[in-house]
């Protein structure tokens, strides 16, 4: 990681565009060549993200999803911040939509298939071991050619095998916190969602994720 200080940061920000920023300051930013700039604020003086920064861990989890086959933002460089307890990504954004975006967009007939496309998406990232505690109908996008991507990456593990059960049923509940992925993905496109997922994942899994919905959100 790079190390950077004030006035080189400043200077990396200059003409950028706000993307997202928080009560303690500046999180996302689009620079003035279109890459965007993330950044990570240390909150205690002793942390994991001392030895584990957030930022190589978005970095590390984009290079290995590439590997994967899962389109992520393409990585350029990470760097810390020192005085300012900051670690950051600077990469290029992946084009597209986010899922829960484009899905308002869909009648039910085409919104049924999209998600039987993503149950198939979501058991190859489990068959994967691709553990995204951050995952939501938000953090998935849609690419012009029609591939799923994903994007912000710090809140992932990747293993070498495929999910363990109880993985799978956490990453459920991270999946179903929102009320309209709920409303879609364990409502009007429950059976759809499964079938895709049996695809990827096999009947025994997916038999485990519809007993898993309905426990959560019983029909």
């Amino acid at each position: 990681m790079r190390p950077l200080d004030e006035t080189e940061l400043s200077a990396l920000l200059e003409g950028a565009q706000t993307i997202e920023a928080d009560g303690h300051g500046l999180k996302v930013a689009r620079l003035g060549n279109g890459d965007f700039l993330k950044l990570f604020r240390r909150k205690r003086l002793i942390s994991s993200a001392l030895w584990s920064p957030p930022a190589q861990r978005f970095a590390d989890n984009a290079i290995r999803l590439v590997q994967l086959g899962i389109p992520a933002p393409a990585i350029i460089e990470t760097f810390l911040v020192p005085s300012r307890r900051l670690s950051g990504v600077r990469y290029q954004p992946l084009p597209g939509l986010t899922l829960r975006a484009h899905w308002r967009t869909l009648e039910p007939a085409q919104r049924e298939s999209e998600v039987e496309r993503f149950g198939l998406f979501l058991g190859q990232l489990h068959q994967q071991g691709v553990y995204f505690r951050s995952l939501h109908l938000g953090n998935v996008l849609l690419l012009p050619e029609g591939q799923f991507g994903l994007i912000d990456l710090s809140d992932m593990k990747i293993e070498n095998r495929p999910l363990a059960p109880w993985k799978r049923q956490r990453n459920l509940q991270h999946i179903l916190r929102y009320e309209e992925d709920v409303r879609w993905l364990a409502g009007q496109h429950r059976t759809a969602l499964l079938k895709g997922y049996a695809q990827s994942s096999g009947k025994h899994h997916a038999r485990r994720l519809a007993q898993n919905i309905e426990r959560l959100h019983p029909a």
